[in-house]
């Protein structure tokens, strides 16, 4: 980075609408409006947690739904998901028409830069309706995805303004959308670690700004525990129980579970109860054929056998098998069952990481790269070796930008005034910037999911329009090289 980030013309962001943005964000809205509008609310197999305020749920999106009157009692208001999917498909226009316009005023107010960036957000949506087997857009359906889409498109821009400007506004913003997140979903802790990494190499390394960054860094704890105190206080004024919502810890016991041995990791347990658990969990599991030993051999068909299996050894089997232990045995409320509940899984899974590893790291390693697979594409032979070839590829870019980068820093040396040059080098450093986060995200969501559940589709999409965004502004920039030749 160069001290030109700091110049009063790259920090000025004067608001000129035109008459093309104002029809670009009824276009985005309109784009989202048909949906409901068309398919009607879409209700989902997780959309009763959070309409009934699940102990195992984030506080944000069963109280969003409470506010849109979703549920009356036991009755699902046709009304209040109508409403429900209305605001969210307002929130995807904005955040699509938003993205756009602010690549575009960072990079020299470019029309194609701006309509192709709301085109690629566009393009998600429209395969998830036309593509997918779901057959609905995510803003349609009552599940936290309908927010979660536009709040992650919405933190990666306003991250990438407080980089590139060092503005404390956009930074704040950032902060803010990301406590809104890992309050709506769990996963949505990745932006917590994004924001570290990117802060650590902007303000450690690029700037040196010591003290900045460790004022950051205590805000991300902050959101931690601000989070922790939100989800306590919600479950208090719900069941009186200052506690944080259950139920986490199923999901990597389903991942241990999966590639377990049972005839050697019954050995692992030593408490009776447990032992006992484990193998009444893992006798369904080989009988309906879910378990690794099961799969085919491959990255794809073991990563999609995982894929069908997880769902069904935690809700199908998990879940019956403890909770009816714990029926039988204990006189509990609802909380104290949730708190043995996952007092259970969290002792299988001390026990069972230490179950011998190579299939559980072939397991990892597969999933984690139909992750970044999924993240830009879809995971099928032919798309993994087109996504390798697009991670490389876009390597490749950024090697080539970075080069030509310094050759017109070596230009802008030998001259006294402020210079086109100077410009694009500026414009080369945005695109580099906006990469790196992009990238990131893509990094850190892949190994989260990778490692903690199985990475379909709906996990890794948040990255994808941005994606492919990067690399039109990396485009728009070999045209800024060639002109100075």
């Amino acid at each position: 980075m160069t001290n030109k980030y700091q110049t009063k013309k790259r920090n000025t962001y004067i608001e000129n609408y035109s008459r093309t943005d104002f029809i670009l964000l009824a276009i985005c809205l309109l784009f989202y409006l048909f949906f409901p509008v068309f398919d009607g609310p879409v209700w989902c197999r997780d959309s009763l947690s959070y309409a009934s305020m699940s102990i195992s749920r984030e506080p944000l999106y069963p109280m969003f739904l409470a506010l849109m009157r979703v549920r009356h009692g036991t009755e699902i208001s046709e009304a209040g998901m109508m409403a429900v999917v209305i605001v969210q498909s307002l929130i995807a226009g904005f955040t699509t028409w938003y993205a756009g316009y602010m690549i575009s005023k960072t990079k020299n107010r470019s029309r194609i830069l701006q309509i192709a960036t709301i085109v690629f957000q566009l393009a998600v949506s429209l395969l998830c309706r036309f593509a997918a087997v779901r057959s609905s857009v995510y803003t349609d359906c009552i599940m936290t995805e309908g927010l979660c889409l536009s709040l992650f498109v919405l933190f990666i821009v306003e991250l990438y303004l407080g980089i590139i400007g060092e503005r404390n506004r956009h930074t704040a913003a950032a902060l803010i959308l990301s406590f809104l997140l890992i309050n709506t979903r769990k996963q949505m802790l990745i932006t917590l670690i994004i924001m570290s990494v990117v802060f650590s190499w902007y303000y450690m390394i690029q700037r040196r700004k010591t003290k900045k960054f460790f004022v950051l860094i205590l805000l991300i704890l902050s959101l931690l525990l601000t989070g922790n105190l939100l989800d306590r206080t919600y479950q208090y004024a719900v069941r009186g129980a200052w506690i944080e919502h259950c139920h986490d810890s199923m999901g990597f016991l389903c991942v241990l579970l999966y590639t377990s041995d049972v005839e050697k990791d019954q050995e692992l347990f030593k408490d009776e109860t447990l032992k006992k658990l484990y193998l009444a969990i893992m006798e369904q599991a080989s009988q309906n054929q879910i378990l690794y030993d099961d799969a085919e051999q491959g990255w794809l068909p073991l990563s999609e056998h995982f894929a069908n299996s997880y769902d069904a050894i935690g809700y199908g089997i998990i879940n019956p098998v403890i909770e009816g232990y714990i029926r039988e045995h204990f006189p509990y409320s609802e909380v104290e069952m949730a708190l043995k509940y996952d007092e259970i899984c969290n002792q299988m899974i001390i026990t069972l990481l230490h179950q011998k590893r190579g299939p559980l790291l072939q397991v990892w390693f597969y999933n984690i790269w139909r992750g970044f697979v999924n993240s830009i594409a879809k995971a099928t032979n032919l798309l993994s070796l087109y996504s390798l070839a697009a991670y490389l590829g876009v390597g490749m870019m950024a090697l080539y930008l970075t080069v030509q980068k310094r050759k017109l820093q070596d230009i802008c040396r030998q001259m006294s005034e402020i210079t086109v040059y100077e410009n694009r080098v500026e414009q080369i450093e945005r695109s580099l910037v906006f990469l790196f986060i992009v990238m990131i995200a893509i990094i850190v969501n892949s190994l989260a999911v990778g490692l903690t559940i199985f990475t379909q589709p709906r996990y890794m999409l948040y990255n994808m329009g941005l994606f492919y965004t990067a690399v039109s502004m990396m485009l728009f920039d070999f045209t800024l090289c060639k002109s100075y030749r």
